[in-house]
């Protein structure tokens, strides 16, 4: 019952929420990116909020908890670190400078490129990407609901859509920001109470490691039976996600200033790291007192909150997953509308009014919704698993083109639609072919990285440069590289040094656990 009422508060509260911000919605841009009005502790929120995702409190608790902590912890972790850096101080940095309001404007500026075949593209590869990802969240969290509540998948799934697609449609990214920073509230409260709470329910710290232990849970595989090259694929999967999801990048253009990027993405890497850590460790723990394999690893959470942690526990676990499959739903199928309506302001309808845009990307993210909806009514993957199915389509094209396009001025147009375009197919053909015959083994982004990059590059070196692809470059090196004078205020320093000493305080707090220090 507890559980239930805590879903519900969490639904209204962003049912409220979304209501209450409608009125600075006014213009596209700020139904897209908040009309660039973004402080850096907003930023820090609905960062935070993205990077925990159900990925996090579903997939991944399942997972710790069914081969221990280790495996996902070495390649989660490691991949949101370099995720970080280039999502938000490479790609969503330089962007922000430019003052571009999407990733087709981006490549629209450093091309120097109008073309219907570009944006079209674009709008395909956003698609495919985040196609994966917001099934992740819609299913998750219609599989909580389900749980809780106890009614069918379908209809928990319906519930799901109706209302991520209301408060979207009602105040665009000014709902997705705030929203999650509400979110991220939740998150640090977990962070503070999971792990004691655990222990205790366990049966005590030495309970809980021994249960890890005995099912070699600190090992880097775990019992997953996996080879550590499969680790490596989905870290590199991971990588790719994380590092050119558009859905993360976006996030940087909401700023107001440049060196909230900086702050915000620092904090929310801090407690994203740390909550990451406690999370784990605690799920792993669970082996102390649910049988690994006993059930689906989705389903963990669920019943953990219900049967082992304390209620208040369950009521912030199961809140905070709900809050997790939102905030990233929203703005994913946000990102996904953005794209396609790129195509028509820039390609096919350059003359659309500022109500039109906002208009058309209100109903394209409804339609998005409710397609991954009817496809989420039946549970095909591991959560876990569909997460990572992104990351091949994005490294084929997208990420490698971002990367490119900044450090390298050779870089074509024309080698940039054929990577883009063969993306999604080339993706599929990836996807479809390891989950059947165990192609591309033993996971297909390490052959689909060096086909994305090896591809951009010889394509680039076999065709011609264009003035406006110069142009466009040189645009982005005086204004997207640009260097502020910005004096370091008190809080800067209280916030890089507090970071540090969390992170080295929970280091050693683990090390102490396990006995290594």
């Amino acid at each position: 019952m507890h559980l239930a009422w805590g879903i519900v508060l969490v639904l209204v509260a962003f049912i409220l929420i979304s209501i209450a911000v409608k009125k600075y919605v006014k213009t596209a841009e700020d139904y897209w990116i908040m009309g660039r009005k973004a402080k850096w502790w907003m930023f820090t929120g609905t960062l935070t909020a993205s990077y925990v995702s159900l990925s996090t409190f579903i997939g991944g608790v399942g997972s710790a908890w069914n081969w221990g902590p280790m495996p996902f912890l070495l390649f989660y972790t490691s991949s949101f670190t370099f995720g970080w850096i280039i999502a938000v101080t490479l790609i969503g940095l330089r962007m922000r400078k430019l003052g571009v309001t999407s990733i087709s404007e981006y490549y629209k500026v450093r091309f120097g490129n109008n073309g219907k075949w570009m944006f079209a593209g674009l709008g395909l590869t956003l698609a495919g990407i985040l196609y994966f990802y917001l099934l992740v969240q819609i299913q998750g969290g219609g599989l909580i609901l389900q749980t809780i509540f106890d009614i069918p998948l379908p209809l928990a799934v319906t519930i799901m859509v109706i209302i991520v697609a209301f408060t979207l449609g009602l105040s665009g990214m000014w709902s997705v920001v705030i929203t999650d920073t509400f979110a991220t509230v939740l998150f640090i409260l977990i962070a503070i109470i999971i792990l004691p709470a655990t222990i205790s329910a366990v049966g005590g710290v030495d309970a809980g490691i021994a249960a890890i232990s005995s099912f070699d849970g600190w090992s880097a595989t775990g019992s997953s039976g996996l080879g550590m090259a499969s680790f490596v694929g989905y870290a590199l999967a991971w990588l790719a996600i994380v590092g050119g999801s558009p859905h993360i990048i976006n996030r940087s253009l909401i700023v107001d200033k440049p060196k909230s990027v900086l702050k915000g993405s620092f904090i929310s890497y801090t407690i994203t790291v740390v909550l990451s850590i406690l999370i784990f460790i605690s799920a792993g723990m669970l082996m102390a007192v649910i049988e690994p394999g006993s059930m689906h690893p989705d389903s963990i959470s669920a019943y953990a909150s219900v049967h082992v942690w304390p209620w208040i526990v369950g009521v912030l676990i199961i809140g905070a997953a709900m809050s997790a499959a939102f905030t990233t739903a929203n703005t994913q199928a946000l990102s996904i509308a953005q794209g396609i309506v790129d195509l028509f302001r820039y390609a096919l309808k350059p003359d659309m009014s500022d109500d039109a845009k906002k208009k058309y990307t209100t109903v394209i993210s409804v339609i998005v919704l409710i397609l991954v909806g009817v496809m989420a009514f039946r549970q095909n993957y591991l959560l876990i698993i569909a997460g990572s199915l992104a990351g091949i389509i994005a490294s084929l094209g997208l990420f490698p083109t971002l990367i490119l396009s900044l450090y390298w001025e050779r870089l074509t147009i024309k080698a940039v639609n054929i990577m883009i375009w063969l993306s999604v197919p080339v993706g599929a053909f990836m996807i479809i072919t390891n989950n059947l015959w165990g192609w591309f083994a033993p996971f297909p982004t390490v052959y689909s990285f060096p086909i994305g990059f090896g591809g951009l590059i010889i394509l680039s070196l076999l065709t011609k440069q264009t003035k406006g692809e110069k142009e466009g470059y040189k645009l982005l090196k005086d204004k997207g590289f640009a260097t502020e004078e910005a004096a370091p205020e008190k809080q800067d320093y209280v916030i890089l040094i507090g970071g540090f000493i969390v992170v080295t305080v929970v280091y050693f707090m683990l090390l102490s656990m396990i006995g290594i220090f």
